[in-house]
């Protein structure tokens, strides 16, 4: 009977570059509330929403940052 023979391999890991890739997306949440901006390609959405959301709310003040940024895992040579 043959056995299965396993080779371990390096791999690293790093934000996705590629064409491809998804985008990365940002929004804003309210961390008093727990309403959130809608999601973004860029800055300026999500901090249009906070600004409109602490005029609306003044004692609104703190606020999170959620960030998706795709990663990539690379093989790489076998050990």
């Amino acid at each position: 009977m043959m056995g299965t023979v396993y080779r371990p391999r390096e791999h690293t890991i790093a934000p996705n570059r590629e064409p491809d890739a998804e985008p990365i997306t940002r929004s804003m949440e309210c961390t008093v509330c727990g309403e959130t901006s809608p999601v973004s390609e860029d800055h300026v959405e999500p901090q249009d929403w906070t600004l409109g959301h602490v005029r609306e709310f003044p004692a609104h003040l703190d606020y999170r940052e959620h960030v998706t940024l795709p990663y990539l895992v690379l093989p790489g040579p076998w050990l």
